[in-house]
């Protein structure tokens, strides 16, 4: 009878434990849900501080400032710094691609080696042309042709193609035409705001060339 009777006491007690672990995963997950609602959404509900109905002063304080949209790509807070007319990407020719290409891609390549240590300017510079030469770009494309789009492969062939004013001293014709169409993609895809794009064909690109 004793038994039967504790069987029952411990059938009663279980959705409540049941609640305890469900609420606490919740409070595991709330700071996440918090910092992704901040910007999913904006302006929204926002979360409770002190008593209910009662906003003291030590409160508001606390409270996080209120903010209207998210953060903006690089792209967009550059555009919204300097606002004008825009002309349409499609007109672009590659070698206009391929000239904010190029700056972009030094951008992220001194970001990677600049934040991996605090070096002398000097090895600085002989890294970072370890990634930024013509030979290091030809090889980095060469090796993502076959995962690049349609749209990416058409703006490759137009920058490869394309007639430069200048050459690299220390590098071949051929290659020096492909770093021009490697850079050429990159600067498309900044300037369509494809920056998550962008990054991948880079971080992709220097891991199967080896470098």
């Amino acid at each position: 009878m004793e038994e039967g009777m504790k069987e029952e006491l411990i059938n009663a007690q279980e959705p409540c434990r049941e609640a305890e672990d469900f609420c606490g995963s919740l409070k595991e997950q709330e700071p996440c849900r918090k910092s992704e609602g901040f910007c999913a959404n904006p302006g929204g509900d926002k979360p409770e501080t002190g008593s209910p109905g009662i906003d003291t002063a030590e409160s508001a304080q606390e409270k996080v400032p209120e903010r209207e949209v998210c953060p903006q790509s690089l792209l967009e807070m550059i555009a919204a710094a300097f606002p004008g007319k825009r002309q349409d990407i499609r007109s672009y020719s590659a070698l206009s691609l391929a000239y904010i290409g190029d700056v972009v891609y030094d951008l992220v390549i001194r970001t990677m080696v600049v934040s991996q240590a605090n070096r002398p300017v000097n090895d600085l510079h002989r890294i970072t042309v370890r990634y930024v030469s013509a030979n290091a770009q030809s090889k980095i494309v060469q090796t993502l042709l076959d995962s690049l789009t349609e749209e990416e492969q058409s703006v490759y062939r137009r920058g490869k193609n394309a007639k430069p004013h200048t050459t690299a001293k220390n590098a071949s014709l051929s290659d020096y035409l492909k770093a021009t169409g490697f850079e050429a993609v990159l600067g498309y895809l900044y300037l369509t705001d494809q920056m998550e794009r962008l990054l991948h064909l880079v971080k992709t690109g220097i891991s199967l060339a080896g470098l």
